[in-house]
Parts: structure tokens; sequence; C-alpha cells
């Protein structure tokens, strides 16, 4: 079999690169290290960046599985950005109300961990600031972004095959149709979220970076947004409550490690899918 040569040049570098799943979210990262971030500030920024571009895959609200080298001590750390169950979903719920089944919608909504997860990492290992870190991801999200033709299909799937919220509309059909490749998506909700956060974090300075980031936090899962979200899952039917998000934390923890050939494989802990594939390749 010959050789294949790629058509255009190998993308290279000398000091820094990201690498994420949509071009708009690498460069947000990529923004944060020409800003003297470190990989951590990087990270974040186009993650939260990830939450914005692929709105049919992911969500600020949604999960955020991480896991951090540190090069100092030659060890690694897993974020479990997975939520839990809300106190009111078991399985003896489904069973009696819904013959068994988990329906499509809100009551599948657990505890939003994406927030508590980026900030997490951003507060123990990052340098800069929620706003440094959060800022491409607002611009885009209150700018808009043009819609490639991938997410444009699942965004169309994801209409005609499940349940739409008011809010939804509002995204993703302004004008009463369906996006086309190309259109301009913008989330003024979100934006106005990110910007409420930045708002705390500003007010909380004086306690020092640490204490701001983690204000901000706070004001998600204990303060004003924290209530809105229980209101909003209540109206609508869900499980989820005010003192779900109230006590929910992220856990900090080691990973699950495996072998392959001379090779380490670490991933995420058993509340995710990761020990699979350390299982498969062992």
């Amino acid at each position: 079999m010959a050789d294949y040569r790629a058509h255009r040049p190998t993308i290279m570098g000398t000091t820094h690169m990201v690498c994420a799943g949509h071009n708009l979210a690498a460069a947000a990262g990529y923004r944060i290290l020409e800003e003297g971030g470190n990989a951590i500030d990087a990270g974040v920024a186009a993650g939260i960046a990830i939450n914005v571009v692929l709105p049919e895959n992911t969500n600020f609200g949604g999960v955020a599985p991480i896991m951090v080298y540190l090069a100092e001590t030659d060890s690694i750390m897993a974020i479990s950005g997975l939520g839990r169950w809300p106190r009111g979903a078991s399985i003896d719920y489904f069973n009696q109300e819904h013959g068994g089944d988990l329906p499509l919608g809100i009551l599948r909504a657990v505890v939003p961990s994406a927030p508590d997860a980026w900030l997490t990492a951003l507060e123990r290992y990052g340098t800069l600031s929620l706003e440094q870190v959060i800022t491409p991801a607002l611009e885009l999200a209150e700018e808009g972004f043009p819609l490639s033709e991938v997410v444009q299909n699942e965004i169309v799937k994801q209409f005609t095959t499940g349940p739409v919220w008011e809010t939804n509309n509002k995204i993703f059909k302004p004008e009463g149709r369906l996006p086309q490749v190309g259109d301009r998506i913008v989330q003024s909700a979100l934006a106005d979220t990110f910007k409420r956060l930045i708002d705390v974090e500003h007010r909380a300075r004086d306690r020092g970076r640490s204490a701001a980031i983690r204000a901000a936090r706070d004001y998600f899962y204990k303060g004003e947004l924290a209530r809105e979200i229980a209101t909003f899952s209540e109206s609508e039917g869900g499980l989820l409550r005010y003192e779900d998000l109230n006590d929910f934390s992220v856990g900090h923890e080691a990973p699950v490690s495996g072998q392959f050939k001379n090779y380490s494989i670490y991933t995420c802990g058993p509340w995710c899918q990761g020990p699979v594939v350390a299982q498969v390749l062992q």
C-alpha cells in the first residue's frame, strides 16, 4: 500500500497547541495561551466554548469529565464532572409512574455538573480569572457563530424526534424556521448567564482570585441561578430541585489506570465509560 500524502501542510508549532472538537473552541483555548494562561486556563476556555458551539451535544449546564496532568509532580488527577440524579428520582418512581421507562425530556435531567467541574479546575490549577477564560465563549454566545452542516443536521434531528422547549425555539427558530447551514446562532440567554457569573466574580475580587471564582460557582449552585433552574425544572414537570443543586459538588480523585504494551492508560472513574477502555486495552 502506497504512503498517503496529505494535500495540505501538517499543522506544526514550536511552543503550544490546542486540539478541540470545534475550530472555534480550539481558537478560544489558543487565545488564552497567547494571553499568558496555562494549559488548564486554555482547556477550561476551550471546554466552555464547546458548550456554546456544539449545542446539540453539550451544554454549560451539562457534564464535563476532566483529567489533569500535573507536570511538577508527574501525577494525574480527575475531576468527576458528572451530575447525579435528583433526590426525587428512583427506580421505584420510574417503575410506578412511567412503566419502567425513562422518558425523553426533562425527567432525564441530572444536576448540572459542568460549571462546577470547569470552575474547580480553574480555581485549583489555573492562573487566570473566570472572566478571562469565559470571555471567548461569551463572545461566541452573544455575537453568534456560523452553523456547520454537521451541527445543523443534529439540531434538525433533535427538533423532529424529541421534545422542544420554547426557549429552544427562540435560539434555533428565531424566524419560525429551522436553521440552515451557515446561519448565525446567537444564544443571548447563555451570554447573560456568563455575564452574571462574571459580575459575581467582580464583586468578590477583594477576597482573592480563588474566592472570587468560588463565589461565581456558588452563585450557580446556591444562588439566584440555582433557584431559577429549580423553578424551571418544577414548572416543566422535572424532578430537579434547589436542594439537589445546593449540596452538589464534583469529586477530585485519582484516575483509573491500565496498561497497553509499554503505555500507561488513564481514564476517569466508573461514573463514566472510561474504565471500559482501560479494560479493553489490557
